[in-house]
């Protein structure tokens, strides 16, 4: 029997994400101890005589911060979140529970407000755009959920689990989250 995987209010799963499975801080230490070895950063430079040796500090630094950066709260307690913000106006748990999610377009159909952070998107917006980069597999998540398939949800996510994947393996890498700021 597979247990109860928590799904995010956009649909996604925490349980395959890569700051929630500490997947981030790990390769986050791992390039760390790579840029530490001088035998590496010889290589680098063999293959690439333009790097600079300052921008071993500068990346180092980035790696330091990755590496200690504490784990995810889960997305149902992150307050900074547009769409967990939608979802509570509108007292519901998921989008998929919302009266403006058209489940078989995939879209949220809310007027969308200004987000209180300039580096989020207004909610509906954000929701496609997690859609688009995921492969719609939160609205699959959705679909099944609404036809009581919580099993086929819950399979798909172990099955993930067990073959070593993250949501990363979902991922459309051309669909580019920052872009949705312009």
């Amino acid at each position: 029997m597979t247990k109860d995987y928590e799904l995010t209010t956009c649909g996604l799963s925490c349980d395959l994400c890569d700051s929630n499975t500490t997947k981030l801080q790990d390769s986050a230490k791992y390039l760390y101890k790579m840029f530490e070895d001088p035998m590496f950063q010889g290589l680098i430079l063999m293959f690439n005589p333009e790097f600079k040796k300052e921008n071993f500090t500068g990346f180092k630094e980035t790696l330091e911060i990755l590496r200690n950066y504490p784990p995810c709260p889960g997305c149902q307690n992150r307050t900074d979140c547009v769409i967990n913000q939608c979802a509570k106006e509108r007292n519901v748990t998921t989008c998929g529970e919302c009266e403006f999610l058209d489940l078989k377009a995939g879209i949220c159909k809310s007027v969308p407000k200004q987000p209180k952070s300039p580096m989020m998107p207004p909610a509906p917006v954000f929701f496609q755009i997690l859609s688009k980069r995921y492969k719609n597999w939160n609205v699959e998540n959705f679909n099944a959920l609404k036809k009581g398939e919580r099993d086929k949800v819950n399979s798909k996510i172990e099955k993930m689990i067990k073959e070593g994947k993250s949501s990363r393996d979902l991922i459309d890498f051309s669909v580019n989250l920052f872009e949705a700021r312009k």
